[in-house]
Order: C-alpha cells, then structure tokens, then sequence
C-alpha cells in the first residue's frame, strides 16, 4: 500500500511512538496532583512538552492549551466568543465557505441563537476575496475566522493580510492552522492572531490530542467548552491526555529540526508529480493554486472518470482521496472546489493526493503508473 493520504491523518513515526510509551512508564501520574512527587514530575513534564510544542507556533507556553484537537479548538472558540458577546448585542461572525466542517457547523448550530454568520467567498485558485471580507464587517463584528491552509486544496490563505484587517476594526482574528503548522513554519508574531487551533495528527503525532493558542483567556474562561476539574488554567477541564502530549511535542521536535529539509524535498517532488501526472494524463486538470498551497499537497481531476470509480480501483494499492476524511464516506461533491467554482462535471473527478514527508520518488511512480493505468482503462483508452 502506498499511502498518499497524509492531510487525513500521519503515520506516527518510531520517535513519536517511543516517546508515548516512554512516557506511559515515567510519568503515569496525573498531572493535576501535586500534593506528590510522581504528580508534580508528571506536571513539569506537561510544562516541558506546553515549552516544545508553543515553539511550533513562535508562541509563549502560557498561551498554548492542550485538549483533543482542532475541532474542539474550532468549537471552543466559536462558542466561547458567542457566549462572550451575545449578553452585551448582536453577535456577527465572518468566516470562509471552505472551512471545515466542524467550523461550518458550529456556526450554522449558533445561528439558531441569534448569532449572525457571513461566510466570504474565496476565488478561483481557493483563496479568501479580501475586498469581499472587508465589505462584510458590521459594527457587531466580533470574530474573523479564517483557516491557514485548506485540507483539500493546499490552498494557503492570505492571514496576514486577514490579521491586519481584523486589527483595523477591533475584531478578534482565529485561524483553524491544522493543515499549516507542522507542515510549514508558522509565527502568531508574524501573523497575530488571537486564537489558533491544531491537531497533532496532522504532523505526525497521535491522533485525539491537539492544541488551541490563546491570547484572550478571559473569553474562553467565561464560558469553556468543558466544564470540571478546572484543568489547563480553567480552559480545558479534564484530565490531560499526557501521553498524547508527550507524542506531540516529540513530532513538533522533529518538524523543528527538519523542516527545511522536509520542504524543499516535498517541493520537489510535489513539481515532479503534477508535470509527470499532465504528460500522460493531458486533459487533467489542477484544481486551486499551485504556487500558495502546501508542499505536499495536489488536487486534480480527471475529466470523465469519477473518483469514486478510480479509487474504488485504487484502495487496496494506493490510498488517495476525494474530499476531506470526514466527508469520505459521504460520496458527497466537495464544498471546497463549489465554493471555487470548478465546473460541475470535475467536481465528481476530483482527487487529493497529499504526501508525507518521507513519501519516496519510487513510490510517487508507482503510484502515478497505477492511476494512470486505471484512468486510461476506464477512459476506455487502453
């Protein structure tokens, strides 16, 4: 099997895994008693991993929240800041129409409490219409929430560009950065956002943990998504997941140490795939940006062949996609390339084939012989 599904989810790599279990062993502890020694080892420990882990974003570690990833994050914010306002006026909200799914639908739930929610079309190549978000702010603006890096496409968004406008109008500025951060060098100096979510996931790490950067703590304390023990200073409650923890920082370590690397070969062989993949297959099309778009990440399709045919042929030689995982069983045309505009008889051939940063050249040939193979077969060309 080869596995170019990585914006799914990541193979966890022997470090990340040795981490886990190491820490199983050391610090079984729970991390909120420090009434004892094996307690309080196991809470410096969290505050080491909350030290590498804030290192991925340029952060401070007292603005970094661990929880169960970035949905939750993605949840937690849009309601907290709702629940923040709503007591004081109108509450409006101006997002994406490509964001993920949990976004979108936190915000469709809370406009049946009176919330307000536009969401900003993007154009062509996936990118969010600026002159269109700047025309959507009211007075009762209170949350531009923008993703970093679309799952589907690669697209990366403008956020400094999204940052200062939400600035100019005293709007707080969130970006779902699941897709970027791991993957790509991200600074919330550089970008100034006041909330960011991640998944550890996405980078390598185990699934079921991620992280949330605050800078307005006072918004999410007022209201928490969880309600308990009063865990992560009274923004997350329940027990930490410390071993997923320990996962996460390691993948962050290993990203902080190779990225460059990591980048420059995925670059590479991301240009090699879509020129060999336009030669055999010409009429392909490539759908969102090439240039502002993750390096490991390319969406195509193939006009009169729908993916789901190809990839049924597919799934037991090389896993691809055609949406993002959470629609995958849906069989659903993605909101993402609507939204984009692509023609309607190429939503249905849409596929996304995203790589992992130890993807091999040989295994990119394989895979391209096989999809090319099986497109011409049911092309009847062959």
């Amino acid at each position: 099997m080869i596995y170019l599904d990585n914006n799914s989810t990541t193979l966890i790599p022997q470090e990340v895994r040795d981490a886990i279990i190491d820490c199983t062993q050391k610090y079984f502890a729970n991390t909120a008693s420090v009434s004892h020694y094996e307690g309080l080892k196991a809470n410096r420990y969290l505050e080491e991993c909350r030290r590498i882990v804030a290192q991925l974003m340029d952060a401070e570690p007292d603005n970094i929240v661990f929880n169960s990833g970035a949905s939750e994050a993605n949840n937690t914010v849009i309601r907290a800041v709702s629940d923040y306002y709503l007591p004081h006026g109108k509450v409006h909200i101006i997002t994406s129409a490509i964001e993920h799914a949990c976004l979108l639908k936190v915000c469709k739930h809370l406009q049946h409490y009176g919330v307000e929610v536009t969401y900003v079309p993007v154009d062509h190549s996936g990118r969010v219409c600026l002159d269109l978000l700047k025309a959507a702010i009211r007075p009762d603006t209170r949350l531009i929430s923008i993703m970093a890096a679309n799952n589907e496409t690669g697209a990366l968004q403008p956020l400094a560009e999204v940052s200062a406008i939400a600035r100019e109008n005293n709007i707080l500025f969130h970006t779902d950065a699941a897709q970027w951060v791991g993957k790509l060098p991200f600074s919330v100096i550089e970008f100034k956002p006041d909330f960011v979510s991640i998944s550890a996931h996405k980078f390598y790490g185990p699934r079921g943990v991620g992280a949330l950067y605050c800078s307005r703590p006072d918004i999410l304390r007022n209201s928490p998504l969880i309600h308990g023990g009063g865990q992560e200073s009274g923004l997350r409650s329940g027990t930490v997941n410390l071993p997923g923890v320990a996962g996460m920082a390691k993948a962050a370590e290993m990203f902080l140490a190779t990225y460059n690397q990591r980048i420059a070969d995925q670059k590479v062989k991301k240009k090699y795939f879509i020129g060999s993949l336009l030669t055999l297959l010409p009429d392909v099309v490539i759908n969102g940006c090439q240039q502002q778009s993750l390096p490991n990440t390319v969406n195509f399709s193939i006009p009169g062949i729908k993916a789901s045919t190809l990839l049924k042929k597919l799934k037991m030689k090389v896993a691809l996609s055609s949406a993002s995982a959470c629609h995958s069983a849906e069989q659903k045309p993605s909101h993402v390339l609507a939204a984009m505009g692509v023609k309607e008889e190429l939503l249905d051939g849409s596929i996304r084939l995203s790589m992992s940063y130890s993807t091999t050249q040989e295994e990119l040939d394989c895979a391209l012989d096989l999809l090319v193979s099986y497109a011409q077969r049911l092309k009847g060309v062959a």
